[in-house]
């Protein structure tokens, strides 16, 4: 599968027109590919991946999907989904904004835990396999019911079962800053449509800096900033998630691919694969 586009980091903010006939938006697709731009919304969204298997970055975090995934993002969260070969993709998404169901219905105290589910879902929330299941299940039953009450009662339900997960995890950094307004970061779309073109090579922070228009200690102040992390750190991430899509998708050797995606040590390449993924490439490929 080609790589991204340069063109293809840019930030998009989705203006979502509002369905008269429902409170929330409701959106399956099924086609061959699942290519979901870098963008955000002032939506929160559920999605719920029936089939597809692919990358995801979600604010400053890369991260494998695969069937059966459950993800959730809060207002202005940044995030993207690009599929891998696959024969057919399938999921559904929910957005709805906070005032959906009616102007402070999640401040009421029976919405507690849900309201701090929202919460936590500015930095992007996936759920232990227990309740990702059974969110998983509830999407299917919302979608099958047709717009009214129930289908209300539905996304509530939904809500209650993610919100139940004492093991749900954040997803972006602690220190990522998530779009404040709709107005996207220029710069920042620069620098990752550059890395996203040249992740292979070797990019001097000085090279990078240019890219910027910044001097290269600036640079690493921004990038922590933004992205919460540094921009080799960045960069790392980036490489273990197209090596973890060429051990599923190619016949290479683990070698083979630890040098084609831009890593000129096999042992560190399996530290730092080891260290992402919690198995090793080996044990990835024949999972």
């Amino acid at each position: 599968m080609a790589l991204p586009e340069a063109s293809h980091m840019r930030m998009i903010y989705e203006k979502i027109t509002a369905d008269e006939q429902a409170s929330f938006r409701c959106l399956e697709w099924i086609d061959k590919d699942f290519d979901c731009p870098h963008h955000f919304h002032p939506e929160v969204e559920i999605t719920h991946i029936v089939a597809s298997r692919g990358e995801r970055l979600v604010g400053d975090r890369f991260d494998n999907y695969e069937p059966g995934d459950l993800a959730m993002f809060g207002p202005l969260l940044p995030h993207r989904y690009k599929n891998w070969k696959c024969k057919k993709s399938h999921s559904r998404v929910v957005q709805f904004r906070l005032d959906a169901l009616g102007q402070g219905f999640f401040e009421l105290p029976e919405c507690r835990a849900i309201r701090q589910l929202i919460h936590d879902s500015s930095r992007g929330l996936c759920f232990s396999d227990a309740v990702r299941k059974d969110g998983c299940r509830m999407m299917t039953r919302l979608f099958k019911t047709p717009v009214g009450p129930q289908r209300i009662s539905r996304l509530v339900e939904l809500m209650d079962i993610l919100s139940s997960d004492t093991e749900r995890e954040q997803m972006a950094s602690h220190d990522f800053m998530a779009t404040e307004n709709l107005e996207p970061d220029k710069r920042l779309e620069r620098i990752l449509s550059y890395i996203d073109a040249h992740w292979k090579e070797t990019i001097p922070l000085a090279e990078i800096a240019k890219v910027a228009r910044l001097h290269p200690q600036s640079l690493s102040r921004y990038f922590r900033r933004r992205l919460g992390r540094t921009f080799q750190e960045y960069v790392i991430e980036l490489r273990l998630s197209r090596a973890a899509r060429d051990l599923l998708e190619s016949k290479r050797t683990v070698s083979e691919i630890a040098f084609h995606c831009g890593f000129n040590n096999l042992a560190n390449f399996n530290r730092l694969f080891l260290a992402r993924y919690q198995m090793s490439p080996r044990q990835y490929r024949s999972r």
